[in-house]
């Protein structure tokens, strides 16, 4: 009779676990059937912030790694704020947002390392971005212009 039942759990279980399984399946397949290319993805936000701010655009991209109060993390992410490698050339700020940055840098005196990818950004989002941070997080009058980011492109 032990058997039996045993025999009897064995085959729920077994016909549980193959259901639980093709749910499993089933789930990841539709989630798949709506999935797109990373790229697209990429380009689709960018046309969805085409109407956000500098400091938006800076929030949604940026703030991650180099906080909210534009300080950065001490020994991992540079501060843009109060940032000579940055003040010294907002031109250094375009580059890194268009094409990343992974060679070592000084800020302020420290040694960084970190990886920055390239930011998926129109280059009107750039000049948002730039200007904010010079602007409103570094109080300085300088602006960049469209004409400075298709310069940094071209010259890359």
């Amino acid at each position: 009779m032990l058997l039996l039942l045993q025999s009897k759990l064995q085959s729920i279980w077994s016909y549980l676990g193959m259901r639980k399984t093709l749910l499993i399946f089933g789930f990841l397949f539709a989630a798949c059937q709506n999935a797109e290319d990373p790229s697209l993805k990429q380009l689709h936000k960018s046309i969805e912030s085409k109407d956000l701010t500098g400091k938006q655009l800076y929030m949604k991209h940026c703030v991650a790694c180099h906080q909210a109060d534009a300080m950065g993390v001490k020994g991992t992410f540079p501060p843009i704020k109060d940032s000579d490698y940055f003040l010294e050339d907002p031109k250094r700020a375009i580059h890194n947002i268009l094409f990343g940055q992974a060679e070592p840098i000084v800020v302020n005196g420290e040694t960084y390392q970190s990886l920055m990818p390239p930011v998926k950004i129109s280059d009107e989002e750039v000049v948002k971005v730039v200007n904010y941070l010079l602007e409103e997080v570094n109080q300085l009058e300088e602006r960049v212009s469209l004409k400075d980011v298709e310069s940094v492109r071209q010259n890359r």
